[in-house]
């Protein structure tokens, strides 16, 4: 089982915070693993939205289709990623602090076939990945004007 929690504080308001991690196709601005997200159906972005995600892990390409699970504006916001064999569950939760936000993103997933052999290793990487990614996530959010 994976499981763990990273934060990070951004001199960002809430609002502009929640719509830019709200909307998947800003994902590859800020995450290396992936490579490219297109939404399935065209429209507002809401639960049951699906994104179908190019992703790069474990030095193997994936494709995978995420589903928004949890979208309540501008605190949290979910979805469940589904990538071959893996399916991991991000949860961002976002709150106000001064003039900017604190974010907090939990990850939970099942490895299956193969990866579940990896599953520690995998774990110890997702997490220094995801850590590397909510430095560039702030640096981004930073830099928007």
């Amino acid at each position: 089982m994976i499981n763990f929690e990273i934060g990070t504080l951004v001199d960002k308001p809430i609002e502009e915070v929640f719509t830019f991690l709200s909307n998947p196709l800003n994902t590859p601005k800020w995450q290396a693993m992936i490579k490219k997200v297109e939404q399935v159906i065209p429209g507002v972005i809401g639960p049951g939205s699906k994104f179908n995600v190019q992703a790069e892990m474990m030095g193997r390409m994936m494709e995978g289709v995420m589903e928004v699970k949890t979208y309540e504006p501008p605190t949290k916001f979910g979805f469940a990623n589904k990538s071959g064999p893996v399916e991991v569950n991000v949860t961002f939760t976002l709150k106000p602090a001064g003039s900017g936000t604190k974010i907090n993103i939990a990850v939970e997933g099942n490895p299956g076939g193969l990866f579940k052999l990896a599953e520690g290793p995998m774990t110890h990487q997702l997490k220094a990945q995801m850590e590397a990614n909510i430095a560039k996530l702030k640096t981004v959010l930073e830099a928007i004007i």
